[in-house]
């Protein structure tokens, strides 16, 4: 990546207070680090983001280490938070402290943005809600994520991304036809949620550049996730049609679906959206005949006939290599991608090729591939990333440099369990 453009990064002069944790929150604040923004992470050592797990795990809980290892100080190994913290700086700040409350409002009249997403009343009630905070720094943007958003009668429910799937209706529609609902197992709600917070932040701050104003920004997850079933809410208020899973197959076009392949559990989806894709498909797989035979001519009359060809698309899959699969069907015209498994996505020639990856060194978890952006910007880079930090780490930049403290300062802070860097509980 050219100098010019790492030198012109899209969030370069913007400071952010982090005071989210586990999924939607730190995967906002991820993709703005990327983008040049300053986060500083503020947890505390009693109350650490979850994600970085237990100060003293349980053999059961070991899977989320590398080799399955915690290692000395596990809260800094975690999986989930070496992937979601990257290039971020660690403070720890008890809030429940008059101290801590004050060292936060101090670093607020500093910062450009602030984003929790604790449920909705926890700020207000640490008094540290918009209300005070927009007091000290008018152009503060505070972004509040929440599950059920910051009124009504159910605004202080917590949720995590599982529960969100059942309470925005996306369950209903998940899942195969005639079989319980499925989640979407990869808790959509929180990545889709994070990309979303994104974009309206990059909103506002346009806005704030344009009247230097600050703002507030009620951003419900719920509410998110269900703007996403518009079709499906669309076809209840006209047609009075309740939808209900069909597992990977669509109302319209035919064939889609998930196809087995050559190798253990190695799948292909392919979809079908018009007659000419229906040509390639046939050509594809040496069968053009199909293509002419009047049971299959139309998406409707493959309906009407899909176990018939469900089993002359299976029977050629099955014997091909997944990649195989997709390059030939793209080729000719059809819509196909590879299912691949993650060992598989590391290596992906296409991802590699994007620079989508960074090889990345974490002091006390070792080398691993890191996720990027899903974009690109045409006149502004991406850092390269750096570690998610230990617990604390950036305690005396933040503190010291930031704020001006004193070494004798901090130190009696960490005297009295304002600071810190070890958790309370794993000495």
């Amino acid at each position: 990546m050219n100098d010019l453009r790492m030198n012109n990064l899209a969030l370069k002069d913007l400071r952010i207070l982090d005071l989210t944790q586990v999924a939607v929150g730190p995967y906002t604040t991820f993709l703005l680090g990327f983008m040049g923004a300053e986060v500083i992470k503020v947890e505390s050592t009693s109350r650490m983001d979850i994600s970085r797990g237990q100060a003293r795990p349980t053999p059961q809980g070991y899977r989320v280490y590398p080799d399955n290892d915690p290692g000395e100080r596990p809260w800094n190994r975690a999986g989930h938070h070496i992937h979601r913290n990257p290039n971020k700086l660690s403070l720890t700040l008890d809030l429940s402290t008059e101290r801590g409350k004050e060292l936060l409002k101090k670093l607020a009249t500093l910062c450009d943005v602030l984003i929790e997403n604790f449920r909705a009343s926890v700020m207000d009630r640490l008094g540290l809600g918009y209300e005070v905070l927009s007091q000290i720094n008018p152009q503060l943007i505070y972004l509040k994520i929440s599950s059920q958003g910051a009124t009504g009668p159910e605004k202080d429910y917590g949720s995590l991304g599982s529960t969100l799937e059942q309470t925005a209706g996306l369950a209903s529609v998940t899942g195969y036809e005639d079989r319980k609902p499925l989640m979407t197992n990869e808790t959509y709600p929180d990545p889709v949620g994070g990309i979303f917070n994104v974009g309206v932040l990059l909103g506002t701050l346009r806005r704030r550049h344009k009247t230097g104003q600050g703002a507030f920004i009620d951003f419900s997850q719920r509410e998110m996730t269900a703007s996403m079933l518009g079709q499906e809410f669309l076809d209840f208020s006209f047609n009075a049609r309740v939808a209900e899973p069909m597992g990977n197959r669509h109302p319209i076009f035919e064939p889609q679906g998930v196809y087995p392949c050559q190798g253990d559990d190695m799948w292909v989806a392919i979809s079908v959206r018009s007659e000419e894709e229906w040509v390639g498909l046939c050509d594809a797989i040496g069968m053009p005949q199909l293509a002419r035979n009047p049971r299959f001519e139309t998406a409707l009359a493959r309906r009407r006939n899909r176990d018939e060809v469900e089993r002359f698309l299976t029977n050629w899959t099955r014997e091909q290599d997944h990649y195989d699969v997709m390059h030939t069907l793209q080729k000719n015209g059809v819509p196909a991608g590879a299912v691949l498994k993650g060992g598989e996505i590391i290596n992906d020639p296409h991802l590699e090729e994007r620079g989508f990856w960074d090889e990345v060194h974490h002091p006390e978890a070792g080398f691993y591939k890191q996720v990027t952006t899903p974009w690109e910007f045409s006149k502004s880079g991406r850092i390269q990333t750096t570690p998610a930090p230990n617990l604390g780490e950036h305690n005396e930049y933040v503190l010291s440099d930031l704020l001006g403290m004193t070494s004798q300062e901090l130190y009696e802070l960490e005297e009295k369990g304002v600071i810190g860097t070890f958790p309370i509980g794993a000495e």
